[in-house]
């Protein structure tokens, strides 16, 4: 019977398209230490530079954006490069939207942003621990993780 099943889900799916599934996962971190929070806010701090820096280019191109600022911005904030490639990326996005939806004198200024982070930037590890039985180990710099029950 299962064999059957098979077959024929994959008869019904064989012409539906394949799409991406986004999913944003919200959480709060509890009795964290100082030096986390801390590396968290420099970490937020640094994008929120950096995504100001791309939007200043005032490019909707990623491939333009990429080729002429991505290794200075490299070499410029201390960010994971995971993070610097979702920076620009948001950067384009807000530039496109804005440009979209602007309303006459209007002036594209963000004031506060959340991080992206893709696949490459977080894991998560499970624990023995049954008050966290999940860690989140997040890469914020080139040189460091910060790991987060």
């Amino acid at each position: 019977m299962g064999e059957y099943l098979n077959t024929l889900s994959s008869w019904l799916l064989r012409d539906v398209p394949v799409r991406d599934v986004h999913v944003t996962v919200v959480g709060k971190v509890f009795k964290s230490n100082r030096g986390k929070v801390s590396a968290l806010n420099r970490a937020l701090e640094v994008y929120f530079r950096l995504l100001k820096w791309y939007l200043r280019f005032n490019s909707k191109s990623k491939s333009s954006l990429h080729k002429n600022s991505y290794e200075k911005a490299k070499e410029c904030f201390n960010l994971n490069t995971a993070l610097i490639q979702t920076a620009r990326d948001k950067a384009i996005e807000m530039l496109k939207s804005f440009e979209k939806n602007k309303k006459e004198d209007s002036v594209l200024n963000p004031e506060r942003i959340s991080m992206r982070f893709d696949r490459r930037c977080y894991r998560f590890s499970k624990t023995t621990n049954v008050l966290t039985p999940y860690w989140l180990t997040l890469g914020l710099s080139r040189r460091g993780r910060v790991s987060l029950p």
